[in-house]
């Protein structure tokens, strides 16, 4: 649903784009409300039977079992991490484990419990 966004930043004593390349791109945390919007948009609209049902796998930004948690509350049935392994290789168990411990903080005995419960109810 969502990858890399398009930035740009200018060095105001040269007057020029950081980047020689101009533009570079924007991921991790910075675009996580982005990725997230785009979850909770897409699991509405299959709620809604405009589009056919199908798994949601939630990525942008996840560093911690409270992101992926948002992802799931928003509709995604699963996440994926993507820049956090660049510093953290170990943040996949370090993430699942935090996870597990958000779900059962808030009653859950399963993710699927959790799907899309941000969403209202009918």
């Amino acid at each position: 649903m969502i990858n890399t966004l398009l930035g740009l930043t200018v060095d105001t004593e040269t007057m020029r784009p950081h980047l020689a390349g101009t533009t570079g791109g924007l991921s991790g945390p910075a675009i996580r409300p982005v990725a997230v919007r785009c979850v909770y948009q897409v699991y509405a609209a299959m709620r809604a039977g405009a589009v056919r049902q199908v798994p949601i796998l939630g990525m942008g930004g996840i560093t911690s079992g409270r992101d992926a948690l948002e992802f799931v509350l928003a509709g995604a049935s699963g996440v994926a991490l993507g820049t956090v392994l660049f510093n953290d290789p170990g943040a996949p168990l370090r993430v699942l484990d935090e996870l597990e411990s958000a779900l059962a903080a808030r009653d859950f005995t399963s993710l699927q419990q959790a799907i899309g419960r941000a969403h209202p109810t009918n």
